[in-house]
């Protein structure tokens, strides 16, 4: 698999903020994709990262070794993110 195209999330951000999602668990709350994104109420995974060479995990990591790498670059952004609301 591969991405097929990449989508601004600032520049789409007005138009996901108009259309509703349907919530299967609660057909009572009502939502838009913006809160649908911000939630996080999806599934994803971790293919590639930033670094020096410009690789994808698959390209350096393989099997087993490559999941656990997804979810270290997972963990890291986690934390990251924790920190940024740290007082």
């Amino acid at each position: 698999m591969q991405p097929l195209f990449w989508i601004y999330f600032p520049e789409a951000r007005p138009i996901l903020a108009k259309a509703e999602v349907f919530n299967r668990f609660n057909s009572a709350s009502r939502m838009t994709y913006d809160d649908f994104f911000w939630k996080r109420m999806f599934t994803s995974y971790i293919y590639k990262v930033d670094n020096q060479y410009y690789r994808k995990i698959s390209e350096y990591a393989t099997g087993l070794d490559s999941m656990l790498e997804s979810e270290r670059i997972k963990e890291e952004l986690l934390n990251f993110e924790q920190q940024l609301w740290e007082y």
